[in-house]
């Protein structure tokens, strides 16, 4: 699977959305909008950084033999591809991981501060694992461990990794250490079942483990087995600052005193606890974090850091090995290449140098390098081997595909583990100045006043749905003893305040002094004299007229040589001065009627990203990704969001289902003999009422449909 098809796909489908909202008619503000898309302003090129090798510290086997580890070790940290399979080999740890193993062992709390995709979890599972077992038959039975997740997400996934270790392979006999999930997802039968028999394990969050310190029930039986705990996890670390920070560290000390656990050790994980300054001054930082959040000693030695190495060649090659490699890069007789051809490979050494690892300065010791754009790593491999960018570009493409798919005959680890990084904005609305078409200055970057020059203001433009005819979103406030037009970032004020409203500017398309006579209001405002013939306007549409105004490029009012005329509509939006189209209903929003660049939606553009990805993953090849593979994880910042796009999801799979449906039931059964519109007003009222009754709101039980256009109307009546 190539990913770099896959996001192009996904900035195309995005593109295309954000686009869709609004085509400008202005030709100038058209051709700006355009090279701002084309130039990629709200999604600049992504980030690529490579997952690096870690030293080894030596397989469970010899950990064992070493002492460190108990015997049983060996038949539960296996790679185990089924159920009843005990695999073929056993795990081999990083350096890492077995210094986790060791400062478990000294009894003292201490913290992994390695970076994504390291293993942190088997530095703090193996050890807990190992004191189990090592305790069975000598100690009470009961909790012995607490891990604690900022997430529900984080503790589920964590219960398939544990199923795999702890209980693939055991069959029938029973396996010697248990575990469970306790996060308030559990059945009420689940839960009883936890409080009767409690593991030696214990997956929770912080919320729920501080409930069960102050539920009656729950204290009296979970937390008595957890008498003596011997080992506190938490995990992602980083996410406990603040106030939440307080309210965990206040939780762990009363973890200690509930479970007489003066001893207790905490062990904390964090990808990303401090930066800057060297390796051991960011030890001690986070040394000192992690006293006081822990209550307990934490000394910078047991705060353990990352080991990197390189996978490729560490040889520094000349400027022609390099160009004759990026010149062969992707050619098919290069397809054949085994690991050992492409780990010496002088482009392949040269990419992990530049996405992948650099050296501390101070200590000479691999870290990983800041992550780096293709097209910035292009031009400095053009600048050292004199080629194009072009083939540059497609050379390093190359080499890290290349490098995801050849793996480790050993390990299996593919030489390049690479993440790509995609930062994607909604972007802003287009700001002008209050001048001439032709001379007024345009942006999309929010400001007040034309860079350089502040006697012009900038005014956000919004845009008929229909024309794409632009309006400036305005407030009139009074300055210095003089009207004043500033900028209005809510073109949903549809309250008919005076001071709210829009400005008109045109000089291709002026408002006429008789809009009457030159046709420039909708018919229906229009009504004829039967005496004379003429017209005249509805006086209830009088207000809606726009007046006269003279302004200054600061915004100001002011009929001098200097200003520009424009033509002032106070909200609601009632029709448009160009092309005509009138709204009747003045209440509500103007959303649905003008239209800004920076309007789509959060959830929205979710559904379109993840539509596009999905369609990827399923039109991938299975040899490359196999159908259990194929998922996309989405996290947002809290549960809130978490609950709004989830339901939007459902909606987004719930209308297309349905309109999947239709299609198929139109497709099969072709509409025959004469039309009866009764019936299919009949049987459309019935859909439409059972797709609303599906999507009524809380604390609406049931909805109906209304007889006159079939909309749905919530019903307050319980069901």
């Amino acid at each position: 699977m190539n990913i770099f098809d896959v996001h192009e796909r996904l900035i195309a489908d995005y593109r295309s959305f954000t686009s869709a909202f609004v085509s400008p008619r202005d030709d100038r503000i058209k051709a700006f909008v355009d090279e701002r898309l084309a130039t990629g302003a709200q999604w600049p090129d992504p980030w690529i950084s490579l997952n690096p090798s870690f030293a080894s510290g030596g397989t469970i086997t010899e950990l064992i033999a070493e002492g460190l580890l108990h015997t049983e070790c060996e038949k539960i940290f296996r790679d185990k591809p089924a159920p009843s399979d005990w695999g073929t080999r056993t795990l081999s740890l990083h350096r890492h991981q077995r210094e986790a193993v060791e400062a478990a062992r000294t009894g003292g709390s201490y913290v992994l501060t390695t970076g994504t995709g390291s293993g942190k979890s088997l530095s703090y599972i193996v050890p807990i694992v190992d004191r189990v077992l090592r305790q069975k038959g000598t100690a009470p039975a009961g909790v012995k461990a607490i891990i604690v997740y900022p997430m529900n997400a984080l503790a589920n996934s964590q219960v398939g990794e544990l199923k795999k270790f702890l209980m693939h392979g055991y069959g029938e006999s029973k396996e010697p250490v248990t575990f469970e999930r306790y996060t308030g997802q559990e059945s009420t039968e689940d839960r009883d079942r936890i409080l009767a028999n409690p593991p030696d394990i214990l997956l929770t969050n912080y919320v729920m483990l501080d409930l069960v310190l102050t539920r009656p029930d729950e204290r009296q039986r979970l937390i008595r087995a957890a008498t003596g705990l011997q080992f506190l996890v938490l995990d992602e670390l980083h996410t406990y600052r603040g106030r939440q920070g307080a309210d965990v560290a206040l939780l762990v000390r009363r973890v200690k005193d509930a479970c007489q656990s003066p001893t207790l050790q905490v062990v904390g994980t964090s990808a990303t606890m401090t930066s800057g300054g060297t390796i051991d001054d960011r030890r001690k930082v986070v040394a000192i974090v992690a006293t006081r959040l822990f209550g307990s000693t934490v000394t910078p030695d047991h705060v353990i850091g990352e080991t990197l190495i390189r996978a490729t060649t560490d040889a520094v090659s000349n400027s022609a090995e390099l160009a004759a490699a990026t010149r062969s890069a992707g050619q098919p007789e290069r397809a054949t290449r085994t690991y050992v051809d492409l780990v010496a490979d002088p482009l392949a050494g040269w990419v992990e140098t530049v996405f992948g690892l650099t050296r501390e300065p101070e200590t000479n010791l691999l870290v990983r390098a800041k992550p780096v754009t293709v097209p910035s790593a292009a031009i400095d491999l053009a600048q050292q081997t004199g080629l194009d960018l072009d083939t540059c570009d497609r050379a390093l493409r190359s080499i890290l595909l290349e490098g995801s798919r050849t793996r480790d005959p050993v390990t299996t680890r593919p030489l390049f583990a690479f993440r790509l990084h995609q930062f994607i904005s909604k972007g802003d609305t287009v700001y002008a100045s209050p001048e001439n078409e032709q001379k007024r200055y345009l942006t999309d970057q929010y400001q007040l006043r034309v860079p350089e020059d502040p006697d012009r203001a900038l005014l956000p433009l919004g845009f008929c749905r229909e024309c794409g005819q632009e309006y400036y979103v305005v407030a009139k406030v009074t300055k210095d003893g003089k009207s004043t037009y500033v900028p209005r970032h809510d073109t949903d004020a549809s309250g008919g305040d005076a001071v709210t409203g829009y400005l008109y500017l045109s000089k291709a398309h002026p408002w006429p002094d008789d809009p009457i006579a030159e046709g420039r209001l909708p018919d229906h405002w229009l009504v004829e004299d039967p005496e004379n013939g003429s017209s005249y306007i509805v006086k209830t549409k009088e207000k809606y007229l726009p007046t006269t105004v003279w302004l200054r490029p600061d915004g100001t009012e002011d009929p001098g040589s200097a200003s520009t005329t424009a033509w002032f509509m106070s909200t609601p939006f009632a029709f448009c001065l160009r092309c005509r189209v009138s709204y009747e209903q003045v209440r509500g929003s103007d959303f649905s009627k003008l239209a800004t660049l920076d309007q789509e939606g959060r959830s929205s553009a979710m559904t379109v990203m993840a539509s596009s990805i999905v369609r990827s993953l399923r039109q991938a090849d299975t040899d490359e990704i196999p159908e259990k593979a194929r998922k996309l994880l989405t996290f947002v910042d809290n549960r809130q969001d978490a609950s709004l796009q989830a339901g939007h999801f459902n909606d987004f799979v719930q209308v297309a289902m349905l309109r999947g449906a239709l299609a198929k039931a139109l497709a099969a059964q072709p509409r025959r003999g004469p039309r009866n519109r009764r019936t299919e007003r009949s049987t459309a009222m019935r859909l439409r009422l059972r797709l609303c009754a599906k999507r009524a709101a809380f604390p609406f039980t049931t909805a109906r449909a209304d007889k006159r256009d079939g909309t749905c109307i919530p019903d307050p009546k319980p069901a």
